[in-house]
C-alpha cells in the first residue's frame, strides 16, 4: 500500500469519524431532568418591559422581572442510566426515559395569620427537559434575552402582544430559569399541578410541550403516542419503593416539530393527595407545639369573649323588664361579665404580642421523592398498557367524594396496595385540634368563674379537659403538658 493511499485512506477515515462521533456523543449525553416550581418556566415566562423615564410603564410594572423562585431545591437533575440504576429490577423500559428526583417535602408549613400547614405551594408547574446539558454549575442567565414587549404592542390587549427580541427559542426560555443546554433540546414538556379547594385531591394538566425530535427513534416522520409520568415515593424505602401518588399525562400522537399549549388537552383524573404520615404529623405538632399552645389561648380567649357579649346582650334584655333586688342582681352579673371581658381582652392582646415575637420562617415535612418517566409508544393501545406497566397494575377506576371541593370523580389507576393512604394521622390531627381546643376553652372558663359552686365545677371541667388532652398527645407521641 503506497504512502500517497495510506493519507488518502485515513483522511476519509477521519472525515467519517468526524461525523459519526459528535451524533453518537449527542445521543449518548441526551438527559431527562425535570423541574418543579410555583410556575412553568416557558409557558408562564412574563413579558419584560423596561420602565421609561416619563412613568408610562408603571401599568406594567406587576409583569417586571421573573417569577421562578429558587428551582435548585427542586431540581431533578440525576443522569437516565444514573437513575435506572436505582430503580428496582424490571422498571427500566426500552420505550421510556426516566430523571429521578432528589427529596423534597411534600407539606409546608407557614404561621399567618395562625398556624396551618399545607401542599407545599411550589409544586405549581412540573417542568420536563430532554436534551445535552452544560456542565453542572454552569450559569447561563446572563444569557437569557427577557420577553421584552415590542414597541407596537404597548397599546394592543395583552393577549396580543408580541415580543421584540431576537430570540425567541425554548433553550433562550430556559436559560431564565438556569437550565442551560447544548444546542438543541429534544423535547420539553409543561404540566400544570391543580389542587382541590379542600387540597385533598390534586392532578396534573398538560401545560404544553415543544419537540424538536423524539427520544427513542431517530426518524423524523415517526409518530408515536407520548405519555409522562410522575411518582410521589416514600425515600424511606429502599429495595421496593412505597409509591405515596402516581400521575400522568397522555399528550396524544405527536412526531419530530410538534408543539402544543395545552388548550386542547384533557385534564387527567382527580387523584388523592399524599396525605401526612403519622410520623410527618408527630415531628409538625412538636416543632410548632409554642405557635399551637399560644394560638389555642387566643381562639379560647375570642370564643370567651362572643360568649360574653352574647350574655350581656342577654341580661340587657332581661335587666329592662325586671325590678327590685331581681334587676340589681342581673347588673352586678352584667358587671361582672364586662369585667371578665376587660380581663380577657388584655390577656388577648398579650397573647397576640407573644405569638407576633414567635419564630414566622416556613417549615417543611414529609420528605418524598419524585420519579418523572417519558414514554414514546407506536401506538394508544401500547401507551396504556406502557402507563399501567409504569405505575402498576392497572385494576380499574375507583371513585370517591372529596367532600364538596373536587366535582367529579376522584380516580387511580393503580392497586389500593400501590397508592398509600393513611387516614389515622389525619383523624389523629383532628382530635389533637379538638381536644386543645376543648382544654383551652376550660382553661378560660375556669379563669373566669367566680368563687362558689361554680368554680369548682369549672375544675373538675379543666381536670377532665386537661387530661383528655395529655392523652390524645401521648397517642401521637407528643410530651404531655403540665
Amino acid at each position: 500500500m503506497s504512502a500517497t493511499f495510506q493519507r488518502r485512506l485515513a483522511a476519509a477515515l477521519c472525515v467519517t469519524l468526524l461525523h459519526l462521533e459528535p451524533a453518537q456523543a449527542a445521543h449518548d449525553k441526551i438527559e431527562v431532568r425535570a423541574y418543579a416550581n410555583d410556575a412553568c418556566i416557558v409557558a408562564d415566562e412574563p413579558f419584560f418591559l423596561p420602565v421609561s423615564k416619563d412613568g408610562d410603564t408603571a401599568k406594567f410594572l406587576p409583569l417586571l422581572g421573573l417569577v421562578i423562585g429558587k428551582l435548585a431545591e427542586l431540581l431533578i437533575n440525576h443522569e437516565i442510566q444514573a437513575s435506572a440504576e436505582h430503580m428496582k429490577s424490571g422498571a427500566v423500559r426500552k420505550d421510556t426515559r426516566y430523571a429521578a428526583a432528589k427529596e423534597m417535602n411534600l407539606y409546608r408549613a407557614e404561621f399567618a395569620p395562625a398556624p396551618a400547614v399545607h401542599i407545599n405551594a411550589r409544586l405549581g408547574c412540573l417542568t420536563i427537559v430532554a436534551a445535552g446539558f452544560k456542565p453542572d454549575g454552569t450559569d447561563c442567565t446572563a444569557e437569557y434575552l427577557p420577553k421584552e414587549l415590542s414597541r407596537e404592542s404597548t397599546a394592543a390587549p395583552q393577549e396580543a402582544w408580541k415580543t421584540s427580541r431576537a430570540d425567541d427559542s425554548v433553550e433562550n426560555q430556559l436559560r431564565r430559569a438556569n437550565v442551560c443546554v447544548n444546542g438543541r433540546a429534544k423535547a420539553v414538556y409543561e404540566a400544570r399541578f391543580e389542587f382541590s379547594a379542600d387540597g385533598t385531591a390534586y392532578r396534573l394538566k398538560d401545560g404544553g410541550y415543544r419537540i424538536d425530535s423524539l427520544l427513542t427513534t431517530v426518524d423524523k416522520h415517526a409518530v408515536r403516542t407520548t405519555l409522562y409520568t410522575l411518582k410521589i415515593l416514600n425515600p424511606g424505602a429502599t429495595d421496593q419503593q412505597e409509591t405515596l401518588s402516581s400521575a400522568w399525562v397522555n399528550i396524544g400522537a405527536v412526531s419530530a416539530g410538534a408543539r402544543g399549549d395545552g388548550s386542547k388537552s384533557e385534564a387527567s383524573p382527580w387523584l388523592l393527595v399524599p396525605p401526612m404520615s403519622v410520623e410527618a404529623r408527630r415531628v409538625y405538632e412538636a416543632r410548632t407545639s409554642a405557635h399551637q399552645e399560644v394560638m389555642g389561648a387566643i381562639e379560647a380567649l375570642k370564643r370567651a369573649q362572643t360568649r360574653n357579649l352574647r350574655q350581656v346582650a342577654a341580661l340587657d334584655q332581661r335587666i329592662a323588664g325586671a325590678t327590685g333586688d331581681v334587676a340589681e342582681g342581673l347588673k352586678l352579673e352584667r358587671t361582672r361579665l364586662a369585667v371578665q371581658s376587660q380581663s380577657q381582652g388584655a390577656e388577648l392582646e398579650a397573647r397576640n404580642a407573644e405569638y407576633q415575637d414567635l419564630p414566622r420562617t416556613p417549615l417543611e415535612f414529609m420528605p418524598v421523592k419524585i420519579e418523572v418517566a417519558v414514554t414514546e409508544s407506536e401506538s394508544e393501545q401500547k401507551a396504556k398498557l406502557a402507563l399501567a406497566d409504569i405505575i402498576g397494575k392497572n385494576s380499574g377506576v375507583v371513585a370517591s367524594a372529596v367532600g364538596s371541593a373536587a366535582s367529579g370523580l376522584l380516580s387511580k389507576s393503580v392497586q389500593t396496595g400501590d397508592l398509600k393512604i393513611e387516614p389515622d394521622a389525619a383523624d389523629a390531627a383532628g382530635t389533637l385540634q379538638h381536644a386543645r381546643a376543648q382544654y383551652f376553652d376550660a382553661l378560660v372558663e375556669f379563669q373566669g368563674a367566680p368563687p362558689g359552686t361554680a368554680h369548682q365545677t369549672s375544675q373538675i371541667k379543666l381536670d377532665a379537659a386537661k387530661d383528655e388532652y395529655n392523652q390524645t398527645r401521648r397517642s401521637i407521641g407528643l410530651e404531655p403538658i403540665q
